[in-house]
């Protein structure tokens, strides 16, 4: 049991890791189609929109929760999977969110001020931020005391 339990805690470090990156790195890509006026919008656009947010959701629920990676484990698993450690892990990962939320914020500010940064702009900035950071910074964290 101690191999499975060590293989989902690894599944989960990976998934989370992978997840993050590449939803702040596929942002450029999906700022540029969704940048058209709202009026201007095909279908495909709103598809475009709907993957965002359900990407997004996806993401803060598996780090907020452990999310799907454990249905139909047993409870023992599931105890095993959430100890005290990940708690604190996920507590730094919201930490870690909350900082980098903040300076991306204030960084966005001094750039709007001679690149004219739209406020549209900054948001998704800051929330993909805001959605990303904390659980790279967990699975980061997980990543070290696992090794």
């Amino acid at each position: 049991m101690a191999d499975d339990i060590e293989k989902l805690s690894r599944r989960r470090r990976v998934i989370l890791a992978l997840y993050g990156i590449l939803f702040l790195g596929l942002q450029a890509v999906l700022f540029k189609k969704l940048d058209d006026p709202i009026e201007l919008w095909r279908p495909i656009h709103y598809a475009y929109a709907a993957s965002y947010l359900g990407w997004s959701g996806t993401l803060i629920y598996i780090f907020s929760t452990g999310g799907l990676l454990f249905r139909g484990r047993s409870p023992e698993a599931r105890a095993a999977l959430n100890d005290e450690l990940t708690e604190a892990n996920r507590v730094a990962g919201y930490k870690a969110g909350y900082w980098a939320v903040l300076i991306v914020a204030f960084v966005l500010f001094v750039l709007s001020q001679t690149y004219g940064v739209t406020a549209q702009e900054a948001l998704r900035i800051t929330f993909a931020v805001g959605v990303a950071m904390p659980a790279c910074r967990f699975a980061g964290l997980e990543r070290k005391q696992g090794a």
